[in-house]
C-alpha cells in the first residue's frame, strides 16, 4: 500500500511504503544479495544464500486505486471558454482505461512511488478492467471455475446443476455494476445458492436444480425438478409456451420451511 505522507514522517510507521521501496532498490537493480535461508522475521543462525539478481526479470504491479484522479488532473485541467474539456467520469471503467494507458512515471511519483524505484521500471503497462463477457467466462471456462465447483458439489449428492446463460450474465451484470470484478462472483453466488446447497439433499426425488436470471435477481428461488420426466430441456419449452410454475407437476421452487426455528436456534 503507498500513500503519501505529506512531510509528516512517523518515527514508528512507514505509513507511505518508502521503506519497502527502499529495501527493494539494490534487489531490483541487479545485484548480489543475501536471502534468509529460513523463512520467518528470526534467524539466530544467520544462514544466507546469495541469489545473483542481474538476470531476473522483475514485474510489478496493483491495483492503484486513485491513479486516475492525478493522471485526470494532469491531462484535463479545468478550463473555461470554447476550448474547455468536458469533465469525464473517473468511475467509469472504459475511461479509467484510457487514462491509465496515458500514465507517465511522474504520475506513479504523485501516487506515492519514490523516483529511484519507478526508474528501474522502463516500461508502463496497463490493463482493462473485466467487462461482463470476460466475467461469463470466468464462471465457466476455468478448470476449477465457479460453476464447475457447484456441478461438483452438487453431483456428490447425485443431483444435476444447471444455469442458464441468462443467468450467467445476470451475475456478471451484478458483479460489474459493484465494482468487485472476479472476486466478487463468489459472494454473489454464494447468496444466491447457499439456501439450495442446504435443502437439497434433505428432499427426495430431486434430480436437478435450475438456475436462471429471475432466481439471480431475487424474484424467486431457483428451481427443483423432481419428476423423471421433468427434463430442463421439458422445462424450458413449458416455461417458453406460457406455464407457470404451479400448473407444472414435478418442478418446484425451494422452500425452507423451517427458516425462522432454524434462525431462532442459531441466535
Amino acid at each position: 500500500v503507498l500513500f503519501r505522507s505529506g512531510g509528516n514522517v512517523s518515527i514508528s510507521r512507514d505509513v507511505s511504503g518508502e521503506g519497502v521501496q527502499h529495501a527493494l532498490l539494490k534487489i531490483v537493480e541487479g545485484n548480489v544479495i543475501n536471502v534468509p535461508k529460513e523463512p520467518g522475521r528470526k534467524n539466530p543462525r544467520g544462514d544466507f544464500i546469495q541469489i545473483d539478481t542481474t538476470n531476473i526479470l522483475f514485474i510489478s504491479g496493483g491495483a492503484f486505486a486513485g491513479l486516475e484522479h492525478i493522471i485526470n488532473k494532469r491531462m484535463d485541467s479545468a478550463s473555461i471558454g470554447f476550448g474547455a474539456k468536458m469533465k469525464k467520469n473517473v468511475d467509469d471503467f472504459k475511461v479509467q482505461g484510457k487514462y491509465f494507458d496515458n500514465a507517465i512515471p511522474k504520475d506513479l511519483v504523485q501516487y506515492g512511488m519514490i523516483p529511484e524505484f519507478v526508474g528501474r521500471f522502463p516500461v508502463i503497462v496497463s490493463t482493462r478492467g473485466l467487462d461482463e463477457k470476460s466475467l461469463v467466462d470466468i464462471l465457466t471456462v476455468p478448470k476449477n471455475s465457479l460453476i464447475k465447483q457447484y456441478t461438483f458439489q452438487f453431483a456428490m449428492n447425485g443431483i444435476k446443476f444447471h444455469a442458464t446463460e441468462c443467468a450467467l450474465k445476470e451475475v456478471a451484470k451484478m458483479a460489474f455494476n459493484r465494482g468487485s470484478g472476479a472476486r466478487g462472483l463468489r459472494s454473489i453466488t454464494e447468496n444466491i445458492l447457499m439456501e439450495t446447497m442446504f435443502v437439497v439433499p434433505s428432499i427426495k426425488d430431486v434430480h436437478t436444480v435450475y438456475l436462471d436470471a429471475p432466481a439471480v435477481r431475487g424474484e424467486r428461488k431457483p428451481v427443483l425438478l423432481k419428476h423423471p420426466d421433468m427434463t430442463i430441456e421439458k422445462f424450458e419449452e413449458l416455461m417458453k409456451n406460457g406455464r407457470t410454475l404451479e400448473d407444472m407437476e414435478g418442478a418446484e421452487l425451494v422452500q425452507f420451511e423451517d427458516r425462522d426455528e432454524y434462525m431462532g436456534e442459531a441466535a
